[in-house]
């Protein structure tokens, strides 16, 4: 279980810190929302975390934490192409650990 909490919080971890630097920040639009790719990611890894953290709530909690704050940040972006972007990105260096924790 500690293999899988490490494999989870680097991918995660290395996904959030790729697309923090993606656009320049601007003052929240109502209702600007995310690309497809973005909540394609954001549904994905909390589908995995969710299922992984059934004994450990806490961790859970944590990344739950962490994804709602980087969607946050990310509907705040003024450049929506390149977060579309990071997003695929991230969604294709994350699934190799779907498979290995058995997403």
């Amino acid at each position: 279980m500690k293999s899988t909490r490490i494999i989870l919080s680097a991918a995660v971890a290395l996904s959030l810190f790729a697309l923090s630097g993606c656009g320049e920040k601007e003052p929240a639009k109502a209702d600007n929302g995310l690309p497809a790719e973005c909540n394609e990611y954001v549904t994905t890894v909390n589908a995995c975390v969710t299922k992984l953290s059934k004994d450990n709530k806490a961790m859970g909690d944590q990344f739950k934490a962490q994804m709602d704050a980087a969607t946050g940040a990310w509907k705040q972006m003024s450049d929506k192409d390149a977060l579309k972007a990071s997003c695929k990105s991230a969604m294709d260096a994350f699934k190799p650990a779907l498979t290995q924790l058995g997403c």
